[in-house]
């Protein structure tokens, strides 16, 4: 009777995350759609600002896209793990990789867009990419992954 009660909570807290997960994604990408129309509405009703109109238009975009793309493998995450398939700490290495390269990103748009640089940032990310792909890389190796590759 436990452990029918104790699958049945299991069940329940997956369907909850993936369901959470679900409704981020679509909301991430309801979001991209709003900003892409209102840059491209203030670039219609102001023509002489449309440099800025451009970059808001490719950083809605940019950053939207790279975000679905977190949310997506943190479901894969959560999949896995709730189904006990595959290595989960790979997706999560992978998710993490994918939130760190899309911070990244925003960051190098960030400087274009308003011309203000944080070195420290950027250097802090790129050391814990760095981390997180020699991780991987030993978690492979060592055939913790051997279901992954």
């Amino acid at each position: 009777m436990e452990k029918h009660f104790d699958k049945k909570f299991i069940n329940i807290v997956s369907l909850l995350l993936r369901s959470l997960l679900l409704i981020a994604f679509v909301a991430v990408i309801l979001h991209m759609f709003i900003g892409i129309y209102y840059s491209v509405v203030g670039a219609v009703n102001s023509p002489s600002s449309i440099e800025t109109y451009i970059y808001s238009f490719i950083d809605i975009i940019v950053e939207d896209s790279l975000l679905a793309v977190v949310i997506f493998e943190i479901y894969e995450s959560v999949v896995e793990f709730f189904h006990g398939e595959g290595d989960t700490i790979l997706y999560i290495i992978n998710g993490a990789i994918s939130f760190t390269a899309r911070e990244i990103i925003v960051t190098v748009f960030t400087v274009h867009i308003f011309r203000i640089v944080n070195v420290y940032e950027i250097i802090g990310f790129s050391i814990l990419i760095f981390a997180l792909v020699a991780s991987r890389y030993l978690l492979v190796i060592s055939g913790a992954g051997k279901n992954e590759l």
